[in-house]
C-alpha cells in the first residue's frame, strides 16, 4: 500500500502542469527571426485586443542600420522573445509587448504576468545609464514608468549593484516585496519633455529591484498597486512592453523566452510593503530575492552610496511616441566585479518558486506536496535539524535556484526545514534555512529532484 501510496502520487504530479511557466529553464537559443526591425518605427506582431503583442524601436545616434530589433515569432519563445542590439547610439530603445493605444485602467485587465528569459553582453557595454524590464506609459494622468530588473552598468558604478536616484533623479517612495525580492520606488517629474502626447510635463514611476536577474516572472499588476497604496496614480493603459534600453556603447540583449499574459486569479507569490513604504501597512518586507540563472548569485546587493551624479536626455520616436528619463554622469568609481554574461550561463539550471498550499485535501496533497512526506522512507539516515521552528510562522514564498556546484540558493520568506525528495518519493535530504537568503551545498547525485517546506508546493529540479 505504501508504495501504491507513492506511485499514485508521483503520477498526479507529473499529470498536473506545473504551477506557471518555469520561463528560467526556457534557455534554449532561438534562430530564423520572423521580423527584423533596423530604424525607427512601430506596429503590431500578433494577438489582438487586450492581448494585442506591438513592438517599437527608437533610437538616436549611432551608425545606420546597426541598431537592431529582432523578433523570433509568434511561436517561438514564448511569442514576444527579441533580440536588441546596438552600436554606440546616443540611446536606443527596443521593446515589445502588450499594446492599447487608448485602454482602460490597469483593474479593466486581468492580472498581468511577464515571463522571461535572456542573456546580454557585460558591463559597460549599454553606455552610461541603462534599464532592463517592464516599460510604459499611461493617459490621464500622463505617466512613464519602468519596472527595472536589470542594467549593464557603466564605468562609475557596476552592474550588480542596483541604480538608484542617482540614475533615476527624482525621490524614493517606499519599498515592497514581490516575485523574490525587494523593490525600490522611486518618482520623478519630467517637464516640458517628449512623451508620447508631444513635449509635456509628466511624472515617472520607477520600481527598481535590489537583486538583479535574468530570468523570472514579472507580477506586473502587482506593482501597479504598490504604486497607487503609495499615492501614485495610474492613468489609462497605453502600453507595457519588455524593455532593453542603452545610452550608448555596443551591446546586445537576447530573449530565449518571452511571454506576457493576463490570468485570472493571481500566482499567489503576493508582495509585502516594507517599512519604509509610505503605503498603509504593518507588514515587514523580507530582503529575499530571486537569484539570475546566468550566474552564481551572492546573497544579495544593496545600493551603492557611491554612485554618478545626474545629468539628462530625452528620446521621441518616430510615432511621436517616446520616453525620457534623468541619465548618469561621473562623478564617482564602480567596484571591479561585473555581472556575468551570457558565457558565464548554467547549462540546465532553472529557478523556481513555490506557491502555498490548497486547504483543500487531494491525494497530492497526502504525498510529496505536503508534510506526509515524513511517512516516507528516507535515504538521510541521520536524525532531523533541529527544530527551530516549535512556533512555526507561515511560509509565502519559496524559491530555489541550483547552481553549478550542487548547491541550492534558497530565498524563504521566513525560516523553515526544507525537505528534498527523489522521484521515487524517498527524502534525501533535509535541513534548516535560517535566513531569507542561503545557499546550501547538496551531498545528492546529480538528477531530478523536489525541494519542500511546510505549507507550500514543492518545486522541482535538476540538479548538476
Amino acid at each position: 500500500m505504501k508504495k501504491l501510496a507513492v506511485t499514485l502520487c508521483l503520477a498526479i504530479i507529473f499529470a498536473v502542469p506545473v504551477f506557471g511557466q518555469d520561463a528560467c529553464s526556457q534557455s534554449t537559443k532561438l534562430s530564423n527571426p520572423s521580423k527584423t526591425i533596423t530604424s525607427n518605427g512601430t506596429g503590431d506582431l500578433s494577438g489582438s485586443g487586450n492581448t494585442k503583442i506591438h513592438y517599437e524601436m527608437w533610437t538616436n545616434g549611432g551608425a545606420q542600420g546597426s541598431n537592431k530589433l529582432i523578433w523570433y515569432g509568434a511561436d517561438k519563445g514564448g511569442g514576444a522573445a527579441f533580440r536588441a542590439e546596438w552600436a554606440n547610439p546616443n540611446d536606443y530603445l527596443g521593446r515589445i509587448g502588450y499594446y492599447w493605444g487608448d485602454g482602460g485602467k490597469y483593474t479593466t485587465y486581468k492580472n498581468i504576468y511577464v515571463d522571461f528569459n535572456y542573456t546580454r553582453s557585460g558591463r559597460s557595454t549599454a553606455g552610461d545609464y541603462s534599464y532592463i524590464g517592464i516599460y510604459g506609459w499611461t493617459k490621464s494622468p500622463l505617466v512613464e514608468y519602468y519596472v527595472v530588473e536589470d542594467w549593464f552598468g557603466n564605468q562609475w558604478q557596476n552592474d550588480n549593484t542596483p541604480i538608484t536616484t542617482n540614475t533615476t533623479s527624482g525621490t524614493v517612495q517606499g519599498t515592497f516585496t514581490v516575485d523574490g525580492s525587494v523593490y525600490q520606488v522611486v518618482k520623478n517629474t519630467r517637464n516640458n519633455e517628449p512623451s508620447i502626447q508631444g513635449n509635456a510635463t509628466f511624472t515617472q514611476y520607477f520600481s527598481i529591484r535590489q537583486t538583479q536577474r535574468k530570468c523570472g516572472t514579472i507580477s506586473l499588476t502587482e506593482h501597479f498597486k504598490q504604486w497607487e497604496k503609495m499615492g501614485l496614480t495610474m492613468g489609462n493603459m497605453y502600453e507595457a512592453k519588455f524593455l532593453a534600453e542603452a545610452g550608448g556603447g555596443t551591446g546586445w540583449l537576447e530573449l530565449s523566452y518571452l511571454k506576457f499574459s493576463q490570468e485570472d486569479q493571481p500566482r499567489g507569490s503576493g508582495s509585502t510593503p516594507s517599512s519604509s513604504s509610505k503605503a498603509s501597512s504593518s507588514s515587514v518586507a523580507s530582503s529575499s530575492s530571486k537569484a539570475s540563472s546566468s550566474s552564481t548569485a551572492s546573497s544579495s546587493s544593496k545600493p551603492s552610496s557611491s554612485s554618478a551624479a545626474v545629468s539628462s536626455s530625452s528620446r521621441a520616436s518616430s510615432s511621436s511616441v517616446a520616453s525620457s528619463s534623468s541619465r548618469a554622469s561621473s562623478s564617482s568609481v564602480a567596484s571591479s566585479s561585473s555581472r556575468a554574461n551570457s558565457s558565464s550561463s548554467v547549462a540546465g539550471s532553472s529557478s523556481s518558486n513555490a506557491v502555498p498550499e490548497s486547504s483543500s485535501s487531494s491525494v497530492e496533497d497526502n504525498c510529496i506536496h505536503t508534510d506526509c512526506q515524513h511517512s516516507l522512507s528516507s535515504s538521510s539516515g541521520g536524525e532531523d535539524p533541529d527544530p527551530i521552528l516549535k512556533n512555526r510562522v507561515p511560509i509565502t514564498y519559496f524559491s530555489i535556484q541550483p547552481q553549478s556546484d550542487k548547491s541550492l540558493r534558497i530565498e524563504i520568506s521566513s525560516p523553515a526545514v526544507v525537505e528534498i525528495f527523489d522521484l521515487k518519493g524517498n527524502k534525501v535530504e533535509r535541513f534548516n534555512v535560517s535566513n531569507t537568503q542561503q545557499t546550501v551545498k547538496l551531498s545528492s547525485p546529480s538528477g531530478v529532484y523536489f525541494a519542500k517546506v511546510h505549507g507550500m508546493k514543492s518545486i522541482r529540479f535538476v540538479l548538476k
